[in-house]
């Protein structure tokens, strides 16, 4: 990034604070106050001594937070994207460290939880932002109490309780670019006045594709994703809370594909070339179900958290962008997943006589994989079969001592256990199996991972906070391996995490600016690099590296019906021993945006006017950080005007995203120098959307 650009996003920022510093005016009125489950107690966000950033269901409707990848634009130092392998599968990136390779074997180190129900395969996983309480991103180690997987941090999503009282009805209908059409249903009825509630949350996307197929007109990156999500609640006294949950999607979008970039005749990254015959399948069906029961009494909370999901995931295509050989082609990727977790937790304000305020818990998970592999390298090739089977335990406990009243000490830890077997076995190209491909072992880990914190309320608006915290990611083997050696030779054991945080968070000018910041510094032992191989295939490297950064965020309300808001990346990386840099860490991520509410009193209502520019400088998008793979520095403009009735039961909007069309190689494959594979995987470019909602 140049000086001239540093010293503009530096400026854009103190500008905007400046703004709202000078300009308040005293019919302003304050942001309201978010309260957030970060530490699995109800607390206000400027309270929690936790790098967390809490994007509300009122955010989402304001800004256009359309799916779950759209939360990047608000949370600092978060890279998120749609995965190669779906449309609705995240590849996730916190203070530079994530996984994009969605195989059985490689678990993700940022940990993703709906209602607390820990998803221990992300693959299906990215939906709509639809009928969401909020979304809580916490950033560093959460190897307390979110502890399996959560070596970097946590996605959290809350959805709406079923209202109790009253009747809810919300309906939604869009269209725009590529005969982009989407529809969304919510009824929410107490079926027993403050006693028993449904919710009822549908939703559907298609559009007509991005991509061409230069020889049969195919289209890719598309959309034809539907998904639906019901809950009962029960209140039969005030001590006793049972929510029933259940959840469906059918994901069969034609995912984005590799364009060759080194030979493209047409000078398009949006076409490609395929070899005729090839399939293309892209599917993938997640469910689940979740019982949660909740007692309060005699001043301690207990919840409890059952919960069954399921999974299958098909894909296969062309990936190396020519239609003359099949030097690339995945001809077989096969997952079927099931998982069954097992939370039970308890939380007070006091402990005996002492103003202790603790939660204590433990999770049980059990997963089973099943996953086939087939990757054609110019010859017919073999299928691998994996058969995985986790168990993993874990106990924690979080204590937090009022040392004063305004000082307070928190320290927690957790205990793991952890068991991964693997089986492997091998059909030849002509379907027999291989006699001499048998393989089977298991893995285990004992790892107890901690946090120690303090935070002093200097003022009635200003919290400072400390923090040293730990993580891990689990281990495992090669799933992706088509020998035995490699299963071995690319085998990795579990991932550690150190992090040291410091930052604050402050409320200014009467509530009207929230303005909140943090450096750390994390330390990654035995870091689980996905590596693709010459041949294809995808092995791990362990290394040792380090990240330290700032983050920042800001909102503000200078003046009735003005709304600005910023935030600020910046991050440093380093690989012991290499010139390498991790991939999809930028060293400066900034964003600036801002709306403007104009009353209309002439149609009894108002109008919304806003947009936002994220930059990002120059990133790689391989681990290898090959020729090619070097995303440039971008930045992308997003606005809209909404217009919506005095009742609120009415809006209107349009919105337009990537306005400049800025193209960005979001992946890349680089094999043997173009000789397998030289493919670009684009964004998607500039598009607009039309959209009409009612509320009731």
């Amino acid at each position: 990034m140049t000086k001239k650009a540093v010293l503009f996003g530096a400026a854009s920022t103190a500008a905007l604070i400046t703004v709202a510093s000078v300009g308040m005016a005293a019919e302003a009125p304050a942001l309201e106050e978010i309260i957030v489950t970060a530490q699995k107690r109800e607390e206000s966000l400027q309270k929690v001594p936790v790098a967390v950033t809490a994007v509300t269901s009122a955010d989402i409707e304001k800004k256009f937070l359309g799916n779950m990848q759209d939360i990047k634009k608000v949370v600092p130092n978060l890279y998120l994207e749609e995965a190669l392998s779906a449309v609705t599968t995240p590849k996730a990136w916190i203070r530079g460290i994530g996984v994009d390779n969605q195989v059985f074997s490689f678990d993700s180190p940022i940990g993703f939880y709906v209602d607390n129900v820990y998803y221990a395969r992300v693959t299906g996983a990215m939906g709509d932002l639809f009928d969401l309480e909020r979304v809580e991103v916490l950033r560093g180690p959460q190897g307390t109490i979110y502890g399996r997987n959560s070596s970097v941090g946590a996605i959290r999503l809350i959805t709406k309780s079923p209202n109790l009282k009253d009747v809810e009805v919300m309906a939604e209908a869009a269209y725009g670019s590529k005969e982009q059409m989407n529809a969304r249903l919510m009824v929410s009825v107490p079926i027993t006045e403050d006693k028993v509630g449904m919710r009822i949350a549908l939703s559907t996307r298609n559009n007509d594709g991005w991509m061409t197929d230069m020889n049969t007109g195919e289209k890719r990156m598309t959309e034809d994703v539907q998904a639906g999500r019901a809950s009962l609640l029960f209140a039969p006294s005030e001590a006793w809370r049972i929510t029933l949950r259940g959840d469906y999607m059918s994901d069969k979008s034609k995912t984005r594909i590799g364009s060759n970039f080194l030979i493209d005749p047409d000078d398009d990254i949006y076409t490609y070339e395929a070899t005729p015959g090839i399939p293309s399948v892209d599917n993938i069906r997640p469910w689940g179900t979740s019982a949660t029961v909740e007692w309060s009494g005699n001043g301690v909370d207990v919840t409890s958290i059952t919960a069954y999901r399921d999974l299958k995931y098909r894909n296969a295509g062309d990936v190396d962008g020519r239609d003359d050989v099949q030097s690339f082609q995945v001809q077989r990727q096969d997952l079927d997943q099931w998982q069954f977790s097992q939370e039970l937790f308890a939380s007070g304000d006091e402990l005996g006589n002492t103003p202790l305020k603790w939660v204590a818990g433990a999770f049980y998970l059990q997963e089973k994989n099943t996953f086939h592999w087939a990757l054609r390298i110019f010859a017919p090739p073999t299928t691998q079969r994996f058969d995985q089977d986790t168990d993993s335990f874990a106990a924690y406990a979080q204590l937090t001592y009022p040392a004063t009243d305004k000082l307070n000490i928190t320290g927690g830890a957790r205990y793991t256990y952890e068991k991964k077997s693997i089986e492997a076995i091998q059909y030849l190209a002509d379907g027999t199996l291989n006699p001499n491909f048998v393989f089977a072992d298991s893995i285990k880990a004992n790892k107890v991972t901690w946090r120690a914190a303090a935070d002093y309320q200097a003022t009635e608006d200003l919290m400072l906070y400390v923090s040293a915290s730990t993580g891990f990611r689990s281990g495992g083997f090669n799933g992706s391996a088509r020998d035995v050696p490699s299963i071995l030779s690319g085998s990795f054991g579990p991932e550690d995490s150190t992090s040291i945080e410091g930052g604050f968070k402050s409320q200014l000018w009467d509530k009207r600016v929230r303005f909140n910041a943090a450096y750390f510094w994390s330390l990654y032992e035995n870091l689980q690099q996905a590596i693709t191989q010459s041949d294809g295939t995808i092995s791990t490297r362990n290394v040792e590296a380090t990240v330290h950064g700032l983050e920042a965020d800001m909102v503000a309300i200078p003046v009735e019906g003005l709304e600005l808001n910023a935030s600020l990346g910046l991050m440093f990386d380093n690989i012991k021993d290499s010139d390498l840099v991790l991939k999809n860490t930028p060293k400066w991520s900034i964003r600036g945006g801002a709306a403007y509410t104009i009353p209309v009193t002439e149609m009894s209502g108002s109008l919304r006017i806003g947009g936002d520019v994220n930059y990002n400088s120059d990133s790689f998008n391989d681990t290898n950080n090959g020729p090619f793979t070097n995303t440039g520095k971008y930045a992308i403009v997003d606005a809209y005007v909404t217009y919506e009735s005095d009742d609120g039961h009415w809006s209107a909007s349009v919105s337009g995203y990537n306005l400049t069309d800025k193209f960005v190689n979001i992946h890349t494959f680089n094999i043997a120098n173009g000789f397998i594979s030289s493919v670009h995987f684009p964004n998607y470019p500039r598009r607009w959307l039309a959209t009409i909602r009612y509320k009731y």
